[in-house]
């Protein structure tokens, strides 16, 4: 019989893969399998919600609906600014060096306890966004519940509204807040 090297025994088992992988057929990524169904039904949901807030407000003249459709076009923003916001989440910390140091330092006076520690992290991105939206919505009611606002057209209130539905709560998010904290 025929006596086989090492190295022959491995160029038999490459070349026994590149014959399979030239036999096994190509299968190309198309983008459109089950999976980027689930990704576009959010987006198709909204858009047919939008589609129906817009339909009863030209339509058939509901005004609350106007307030709705306009939401939902600002909701995006408000979520962008929050998300723009975030970025202050992960800031260092604060205190300078020197600072640090001196809290390290042993108290002076034994019978006061220390000062706590200052906290190692604090998503103060969010806890803007939650502040600036949760003023933005008080700003807004403020507005409309006054007596001197009712002689405002309804599409001014319907505007406001829209901002704080839609701009301020989509700025605004505790849940998040309280999952960072």
């Amino acid at each position: 019989g025929e006596e086989f090297e090492e190295g022959d025994v491995e160029r038999e088992k490459e070349e026994a893969n590149r014959e399979e992988k030239e036999l096994r057929p190509t299968m190309q990524p198309t983008g459109y399998g089950m999976s980027s169904a689930i990704h576009a039904l959010p987006t198709i949901l909204s858009l047919v919600l939008l589609s129906l807030y817009l339909l009863g407000d030209l339509h058939w003249n509901i005004p609350h609906y106007r307030a709705l459709w306009m939401a939902s076009l600002l909701s995006p923003l408000g979520t962008y600014c929050r998300w723009k916001l975030s970025k202050f989440n992960h800031a260092p910390n604060p205190l300078s060096r020197c600072q640090r140091q001196r809290r390290r330092r042993r108290h002076p006076h034994p019978q006061t306890p220390p000062p706590p520690p200052p906290p190692r992290w604090f998503p103060l991105g969010t806890f803007l966004a939650n502040l600036s939206g949760s003023i933005v919505s008080a700003a807004i009611a403020a507005l409309l519940t006054s007596p001197s606002f009712s002689s405002h057209p309804s599409s001014t209130t319907a505007v406001l509204r829209a901002l704080s539905l839609g701009f301020a709560g989509g700025l605004s998010t505790v849940s998040t807040f309280a999952s960072e904290v």
